[in-house]
């Protein structure tokens, strides 16, 4: 039998882009970093979409050497029947395998975590948090009782180390009244990227294949098109930019409940020619090198990896100030920082720096030297896999 460390990694799924985000695709992109002279990565996409998605990622991960299954399907919205048969199916799948640590990346996983640990004579438990505690779970009244039960009171319970991925989530983590009581102290460990995938390379003929005319400035996103990521704010202060500077095109990579919405919206306020809506897409770089512009709108995030993937493909950023991104974007140096839901505001920044292409140069070239080096997925993993071994010395 080997004597590899054998972590079991939980994420929502891989339909990463289409509906999933950013902590699938970092707990998938961790797990094929482990060295696997020490450790035996096994993922568990917890479930199932049925989208292309999956099939990107799921060779990528087999490409890298990483065992992944999925539990069930996914019946629309969440099942307590569905969230059970997922339960058998890992109890069934690993039943003879030894699993030293469980790794959870969401909610619903770091619930199962718990429940398996016992069936599955599991060492140690660890969960990131990819949002803020009072983000989890989503909206409504069965949100919070679950954040009440789960993240305030069962999780610094049961948990032997739970990570947040911004220092303000850290703080928020240990300040819960059990997290203080028991003196558990989360960890700061941020999201990362690869950076042998990102990088500032040019590639001319995406714009072309977008309709994207020579002398048009492209202002992109990438995120689910959801409430979180503040989209109608950057619609509103579109349409500002584009009485100012007609030439601009606004590039919207990804897919989610209110993109309809979001072309209506867009069509309402007649300026529905100067956006594209692409959809989901893996092949982020050429899109990132389409960009003169990055904008984050969001409402709230945990450690927003897009951000990052855009200061690594030389694309200066524009993006709100809320815990987890001003720990990414200085403003003035490292990119430039608007209030959250406000449009009028985002629509100057826009302008400004769609008019000032030394200051974008300057601000993405400085991203680039003092920003992304700290978050390259190879240095964070070592981290985890210290924390992971320290774990099963305790």
């Amino acid at each position: 039998m080997s004597n590899k460390v054998r972590v079991l990694t939980l994420i929502a799924g891989l339909a990463i882009g289409d509906p999933l985000g950013g902590a699938e695709r970092f707990g998938a992109e961790l797990a094929s970093h482990l060295d696997q002279e020490i450790f035996t990565p096994i993922v568990c996409a917890f479930w199932r979409h049925k989208r292309e998605s999956e099939k990107y990622w799921s060779e990528h991960l087999t490409q890298r050497g990483v065992e992944f299954f999925f539990a069930a399907d996914w019946p629309g919205r969440f099942s307590p029947i569905k969230f059970i048969e997922g339960l058998k199916k890992i109890n069934l799948h690993l039943q003879d395998v030894p699993i030293a640590i469980i790794h959870s990346h969401f909610q619903v996983g770091s619930l199962a975590a718990l429940i398996l640990k016992r069936k599955l004579r599991v060492k140690a438990l660890l969960r990131t948090a990819h949002l803020p505690p009072d983000k989890e779970w989503g909206n409504g009244g069965i949100a919070t009782i679950c954040r009440l039960v789960f993240t305030k009171l069962i999780f610094p319970l049961g948990f032997d180390l739970e990570v947040g991925v911004s220092q303000a989530a850290v703080f928020a983590l240990n300040r819960r009244f059990f997290a203080r009581l028991l003196n558990r102290r989360a960890l700061w460990i941020p999201n990362a990227i690869s950076l042998s995938r990102f990088k500032p390379v040019r590639h001319q003929h995406i714009r072309q294949e977008l309709g994207i005319a020579p002398d048009e400035l492209v202002v992109g996103s990438v995120g689910r098109l959801t409430e979180q990521k503040g989209y109608i704010y950057l619609i509103e202060a579109a349409s500002k930019v584009i009485s100012i500077l007609p030439n601009v095109k606004f590039l919207i990579i990804g897919e989610g409940p209110l993109r309809r919405y979001l072309q209506e919206y867009a069509d309402a306020l007649r300026i529905s020619n100067s956006f594209i809506f692409v959809g989901p897409r893996e092949d982020l770089v050429p899109l990132y090198s389409a960009m003169d512009l990055f904008v984050l709108p969001s409402l709230w995030e945990g450690l927003p990896t897009v951000i990052l993937e855009s200061m690594a493909c030389g694309v200066p950023v524009i993006a709100t100030n809320i815990p987890g991104t001003r720990e990414l974007v200085r403003h003035g140096h490292t990119g430039w920082l608007v209030e959250p839901k406000d449009s009028k505001a985002l629509a100057e920044a826009i302008i400004y720096a769609l008019q000032h292409p030394d200051a974008r140069n300057t601000i993405a070239r400085t991203a680039a030297e003092s920003v992304v080096p700290l978050y390259s997925m190879e240095h964070i993993a070592n981290q985890y896999q210290a924390i992971y071994l320290h774990l099963l010395n305790k």
